[in-house]
């Protein structure tokens, strides 16, 4: 039973765990024959299931993603030696994950103080690993040994690839680019760990863009699967390359991406944590949203996804967006972080919580937010009965159609693309497939028709042009 509840736990609603789990014990317990022929029904039933089939998109997907069609033929620039400009959490971790691929490494900080505390975060991150078995105190001496700090740019002139995960700045990544183009080999790759910013701004006048290129690590960058790929137009194809051969060496995923705000990944969560609050707007709670998406098949429901990373992340990446004149729909979040509820790190955020408990406790405080914010956007709400399928709906209904625009508009070349983004790096479940095998499972001409009736709500965006393209070709003989 104990066994049971754990892989019960795990498994959610995937149903390929428990029953395995029950054709062992059938085969512990029961005449072989028997057990013989409940597992072959199990393996045939499984077999034509939709998640079965989501399973084997996201499979070959994860496969054909680390050798692009477009770059056949290309050979990667060689990196034999990297740098890590900033010693923060991501820079940390990304340092971690350059050593643990076999690379040498140097952390670049800005004086003693912060060169110190970076490298005490990368102690931390290998301390960690050891005291879970994953890696031997022998392994653990050996990595470390390869990571060297220093306050000085001068040490990073012969070095293959330098990574920046410096401050979510355009003049601090621009100053620090154009210290970089003075001191690194004309030949030496140039990345950027943006994850919001224009790349092209980043590199605009520097010398040799063609070795420039955005790598969008996910946190922690030791651990997350998930690498974003962002060229600029001038990035040379060599360059490209060895962005997708250095993924392949971390072991990751690595995606291509346009240039937008938020690029693939957080462009289609700006669109997850608006459609969120238009539900708390319409007379949903924090807690019967986030129930509804762990439904779903999410690990976190969106508000306890926010208390934990904090609100102050998101906020910043708002105000940056409307000084730049976009639109962000966040009038609930504003207005908490204004009372400095930024999440548990601050004991309050969309829930509050008990000092030394991390559950979530609903709350009156937010509870009013979201009243005083309903009272200023009175034209959404609606007489929408609140079902866990329809809360979902809300949610992830207008994640495909924004998928379906990123695809219009060359950010995403592939369906595919953004299922990948999806399911490793930001949870969407291996079993849905992602949000393209997810929409074309269901339907997408029930897609489209349910997104015209979000939208005559008030709920949802219109559904945009390619979406509709595609379910009408899905109706299409042959």
């Amino acid at each position: 039973e104990e066994m049971t509840a754990s892989v019960r736990k795990r498994a959610g609603r995937e149903k390929a765990p428990l029953l395995a789990l029950e054709s062992v014990r059938k085969a512990c317990s029961e005449p072989t024959d028997e057990a013989l022929a409940f597992e072959r029904a199990t393996f045939l039933q499984l077999r034509g299931s939709e998640q079965a089939r989501a399973l084997r998109h996201v499979f070959f997907a994860e496969r054909e993603a680390t050798r692009p069609p477009e770059l056949a033929g290309v050979v990667p620039r060689a990196l034999t030696s990297a740098a890590v400009v900033g010693g923060g959490t991501m820079g940390a971790g990304i340092a971690v994950a350059l050593r643990d691929a076999g690379l040498p490494v140097i952390l670049l900080e800005r004086d003693g103080d912060s060169l110190q505390r970076g490298m005490e975060r990368i102690r931390e991150i290998y301390a960690g690993s050891l005291k879970r078995g994953r890696l031997s105190e022998t392994v653990v001496t050996e990595r470390l040994a390869g990571i060297r700090g220093t306050i000085e740019h001068a040490v990073l002139a012969d070095v293959d690839l330098v990574v920046e995960a410096v401050f979510e700045d355009l003049q601090v990544k621009r100053e620090v680019f154009r210290r970089l183009s003075e001191i690194c080999r004309q030949d030496a790759i140039l990345a950027t760990n943006t994850s919001y910013l224009d790349p092209r701004l980043i590199v605009a006048g520097m010398p040799w863009p063609e070795r420039f290129i955005g790598l969008h690590f996910f946190s922690p960058a030791q651990v997350m699967k998930l690498l974003e790929i962002i060229p600029v137009p001038e990035t040379a194809p060599d360059v490209l390359a060895a962005g997708f051969a250095l993924a392949r060496r971390l072991g990751k995923i690595a995606v291509r991406a346009g240039i937008c705000d938020g690029f693939i990944g957080n462009r289609i969560l700006r669109t997850l944590r608006a459609q969120a609050e238009r539900l708390l707007l319409a007379g949903a709670s924090p807690g019967e949203v986030d129930a509804a998406m762990r439904d779903f098949g999410m690990p976190m429901g969106p508000f306890e996804a926010q208390d934990l990373g904090g609100l102050d992340i998101a906020a910043f990446q708002r105000e940056a967006a409307r000084e730049r004149g976009e639109s962000v729909f966040a009038p609930v979040a504003d207005l908490l972080c204004e009372q400095g509820r930024l999440g548990q790190k601050t004991g309050a955020g969309w829930y509050d919580y008990l000092p030394g408990d991390r559950k979530p406790h609903e709350s009156p405080t937010v509870h009013g937010a979201i009243e005083a914010a309903r009272s200023a956007h009175a034209g959404l709400q609606t007489g929408l009965s609140w079902s866990a399928e329809t809360l979902a709906d809300c949610i992830v209904l207008p994640m495909i159609n924004e998928a379906a625009a990123i695809l219009e508009q060359g950010i995403a070349l592939r369906e595919a693309d953004v299922d990948l983004v999806e399911v490793h790096g930001y949870g969407f479940p291996r079993w849905r497939g992602g949000l393209f095998c997810y929409a074309r499972g269901r339907g997408l001409q029930d897609v489209v028709a349910r997104l015209r009736a979000l939208a005559d709500a008030g709920m949802a965006p219109k559904p945009c042009g390619r979406l509709i393209r595609m379910a009408r070709e899905e109706d299409l003989p042959g």
